[in-house]
């Protein structure tokens, strides 16, 4: 299976799949702690309804 991550990506499908799974009981510097990435990274995966990257290029 070839996965297409952006260059500087910190975490994959699979982890971003996890942050989208934790129950909300967790907070986010809690799941940035256990990723190794900012709390930003953890609020902008754990609310998207999918778990790859978008384009990057001009529209």
């Amino acid at each position: 299976m070839d996965i297409k991550l952006h260059k500087q990506a910190t975490t994959t499908p699979k982890i971003r799949a996890e942050i989208q799974a934790a129950p909300s009981s967790i907070t986010d510097s809690e799941l940035a702690r256990q990723y190794g990435v900012a709390t930003a990274t953890i609020r902008r995966w754990r609310y998207r309804d999918n778990v790859h990257d978008r384009s990057h290029t001009r529209h």
